[in-house]
């Protein structure tokens, strides 16, 4: 097919489909490129193009450059800054210029539910800025009530200013109600209510829940074991949870650190120093304090 303004779209959608057809993203640039020598100035290829290089090998500077060109020729395309954001976030962890494309794509779209997503990310991973991310996740699900992502991380958010624990397993809920395969949002259910009033049983209750939806959750697995060992010390419970966590993410250094706290609550000092050691050596630093105070060395 040659070069022909005409077919810009048409190259666009080729792209596209190579993207979506098993993941042919070499396929996929070389028809964004074809778009792009047939209309310089076509937002869209260049938006698709920043996306194959974000999907493909986490090229992210390109993928910027591709997103500023986007934007460039289209001052409000309101993906194109979110993608933008998104990069910055992955690439380098910088918020700052995250939050500022999230901005730009409010200012060009101000019902853009997924930049209010994005924006209460970045206040939420970044400063912890809990009031600001909320107000986010408000914004978001206004211009988007079935948005089960905003309202579980607008749980979290709530669970984690000051412990706004019955406020968390509300939104929660809301996640679950609109998704009831929700993994996540029963696993943060879940560390709601073993930090609220101590309620263990419900807790346990959501991380089986979230196991039986996801059986490779390692981190279900050591959230259900700090729930053992809290309720009424059922530490050889605890320490099968533990276990399976290490089974399934040998790398999980805080599940380490957990199992040598329930081995030394049962009276096993020598796997309990083994366990502590597995997690000081994966730079875990309570561990390191803990064999720092007996006089062990890692």
């Amino acid at each position: 097919m040659a070069a022909n303004p005409d077919y810009t779209a048409a190259y666009i959608n080729m792209g596209r489909a190579y993207a979506n057809w098993n993941e042919q993203y070499e396929k996929a640039l070389a028809a964004y490129e074809k778009a792009v020598a047939a209309n310089p100035n076509s937002a869209p290829a260049y938006y698709y193009m920043g996306n194959a290089y974000y999907d493909w090998k986490r090229e992210y500077e390109k993928a910027i450059a591709c997103y500023e060109k986007a934007v460039a020729a289209n001052p409000d395309y309101t993906a194109a800054y979110i993608n933008m954001g998104r990069v910055y976030v992955n690439w380098k962890e910088d918020y700052e210029k995250a939050l500022a494309a999230y901005q730009k794509a409010v200012a060009a779209n101000p019902n853009s539910a997924a930049a209010y997503y994005y924006m209460g990310n970045a206040y939420y991973n970044w400063k912890r800025e809990y009031e600001k991310a909320i107000e986010c996740y408000k914004k978001a699900v206004a211009a988007n009530p079935n948005y089960a992502e905003a309202y579980n991380n607008m749980g979290s958010a709530y669970a984690d200013w000051n412990g706004q624990y019955e406020k968390a397993i509300e939104c929660f809920e809301k996640a679950l109600t609109l998704y009831p395969n929700y993994v996540y949002a029963y696993n943060n259910m879940g560390v709601a209510y073993k930090n609220w009033k101590g309620q263990y049983e419900k807790a346990i209750e959501c991380y089986k829940k979230a196991i039986e939806l996801k059986p490779d959750y390692a981190y279900a697995y050591g959230n259900m074991g700090l729930a053992y060992a809290d309720w009424n010390g059922q530490y050889e419970k605890a320490i099968e949870c533990y276990k399976k966590a290490i089974e399934l993410e040998p790398d999980f250094a805080s599940a380490y650190y957990y199992l040598g706290n329930a081995y030394r609550d049962k009276g096993y000092g020598n796997s309990a120093i083994t366990s502590w050691k597995q997690a000081a050596q994966l730079g875990y630093e309570p561990a390191q304090e803990e064999l720092e105070e007996i006089g062990e060395s890692w």
